[in-house]
């Protein structure tokens, strides 16, 4: 079974041959969120919650260390959720501004996420 991330991954390429440039913008930031949630960098060494001696000599000499924990399907699922959350919210901003067609390309955005989303939860069953 696959998770998520590699879901969204897997919808990248589809994307690129039909040359869908709002869902890919948006799939990729989700993809983005994710890993960047996924991916911490040591940069101060704390002997308690190291994993190895060469990850604190690393940190010791102040070199950054990356240190990658998976999320679960249902953290992943909130991070892409406030990918889309975010984008409705600006919208609406710049629809008070004026800015119509800026707030309906983040609106095109958030349902494309949605609509991946939405097919994805269908398809685990979830």
């Amino acid at each position: 079974m696959t998770n998520l991330l590699s879901y969204l991954r897997a919808e990248l390429v589809p994307l690129m041959k039909r040359r869908e440039k709002v869902a890919l913008r948006v799939v990729r930031d989700a993809v983005a969120a994710i890993e960047n949630a996924e991916t911490t960098y040591l940069t101060t060494p704390d002997p308690l919650e190291l994993p190895s001696e060469h990850i604190a000599g690393a940190a010791r000499f102040g070199t950054a260390e990356r240190i990658v924990r998976e999320l679960s399907d249902a953290e992943m699922m909130g991070l892409a959720r406030g990918q889309v959350e975010l984008r409705l919210e600006d919208a609406a901003h710049y629809r008070a501004e004026g800015q119509i067609d800026r707030a309906l390309m983040l609106k095109a955005e958030a349902l494309a996420l949605t609509d991946r989303l939405d097919a994805y939860t269908a398809g685990t069953g979830a």
